[in-house]
């Protein structure tokens, strides 16, 4: 009976987790120049605009550019610098050499530190 239960519960984890998989997604940015695809943290831009990509992590530091609204990105590491919103941890950015808030980027998997 307890064999069963346990094998109820893991085959619904499975179907839970499955679809919540990033293997598939493909964005900007994911792939690399060569056509192999980047491995990495992925991150989603929770705002409602545009993202300023910041060449330093603080909100003084200048723009270098900006990412949309659900726009899907690699993060390379992430470090303490200026606070946003209660929030001091920015992420930097696979290929743009830039930084963004962790304020506004939902990372799907764990970032390590720079």
């Amino acid at each position: 009976m307890a064999k069963k239960a346990l094998l109820t519960c893991t085959l619904a984890v499975g179907v839970l987790i499955g679809p919540l998989s990033t293997a598939g997604w493909t964005a900007e940015g994911l792939a690399a120049g060569d056509g192999r695809a980047r491995s990495g943290p992925v991150g989603v831009v929770e705002t409602r605009a545009p993202l300023n990509v910041r060449e330093r992590p603080t909100v003084y530091s200048d723009v270098v550019k900006k990412l949309h609204p659900h726009e899907r990105v690699l993060l390379v590491c992430q470090k303490r610098g200026g606070w946003v919103d209660g929030n001091p941890v920015w992420y930097r950015l696979h290929g743009s050499k830039g930084w963004v808030s962790a304020r506004y980027v939902h990372n799907l998997q764990p970032v390590r530190p720079c």
